[in-house]
């Protein structure tokens, strides 16, 4: 049996990560002198009550590599081989902790894959490969399937500042976007496992209709998925829209966790797109 393992980025919650069967391995959240463990210790909604009260901004750390030798001895007791899916490295320093945890172990007996993506769009790829596992696929074939799909998977993330992205040097290409963008609500793009500007806009609903159009742009889409950031509301009404658009889908709606929520703030919203291989 091939055991999945990831990492607090993807935004598991426990009850689908166990239906999953997946090992959900947590980065740190830090405020102060205070670390906590993303999903364990610190939930989505007293995370972001304390952005909103702390006068600290909180920090992220990865996984330490013995984090991860930890859990692949684990599920290899119950299983052939593991497959460990994680954040883009251009993100985070997880894929590297997860590699080195794995030559501790068995690097035979467990496979490394950077997804080039984060959140929802991790999910995507973790739920794609665990179908491929449950139709047989033996582990190159899954591998092979996460690198298809994770060149296929972007999100589109509208930001109502990024001031916090700025302040965990997250940005990437936007770098040079961040005077034109501070005054307005910036709308970017995790592509290629980096963000990068896509457009600005006035208001969160010219934030939603411009989710609505590049997900229509984007050609024929294989899953999606909606995101927020202690927006519930307005996620339910960017899933709407979605619903209305691609009447075959039906787009999961899920919180933007703390790690996560460190760099988009509070009132983020999101989508994350799979197109269609071919």
């Amino acid at each position: 049996m091939i055991r999945l393992v990831t990492d607090s980025t993807s935004d598991l919650l426990a009850p689908r990560a166990l239906a999953l069967g997946v090992t959900v391995v947590p980065l740190t959240v830090r405020f102060g002198a205070e670390d906590f463990r993303d999903g364990i210790d610190l939930g989505a909604a007293d995370f972001y009550a304390r952005l909103t009260d702390s006068s600290v901004s909180p920090t992220t750390s990865q996984p330490s590599p013995q984090a991860f030798a930890d859990a692949y001895r684990d599920a290899l007791r119950s299983g052939d081989a593991v497959i460990s899916v994680h954040i883009s490295h251009k993100l985070s320093g997880t894929v590297q902790s997860a590699t080195l945890g794995a030559r501790e172990v068995d690097e035979a007996r467990v496979h490394v894959a950077d997804s080039g993506s984060a959140s929802a769009g991790l999910q995507l790829i973790i739920e794609a490969a665990r179908r491929d596992i449950d139709a047989g696929l033996d582990v190159a074939a899954v591998v092979a399937g996460i690198a298809d799909r994770s060149s296929r998977t972007r999100i589109y993330v509208l930001l109502d500042t990024l001031v916090h992205l700025q302040r965990g040097g997250r940005i990437g290409r936007a770098q040079a976007a961040i005077g034109g963008m501070l005054k307005v609500k910036p709308l970017l793009c995790l592509r290629d496992g980096e963000v990068q500007p896509e457009s600005k806009v006035r208001s969160r609903q010219q934030g939603i209709d411009a989710l609505v159009g590049l997900a229509k742009g984007a050609g024929a889409v294989e899953a999606m998925a909606v995101m927020h950031a202690d927006a519930p509301e307005h996620g339910e009404r960017l899933r709407g829209r979605l619903r209305e658009a691609f009447p075959g889908l039906d787009p999961a709606l899920g919180e933007l966790g703390p790690v996560v929520g460190t760099y988009t703030g509070s009132g983020a919203l999101g989508v994350a797109l799979m197109t269609a291989a071919g």
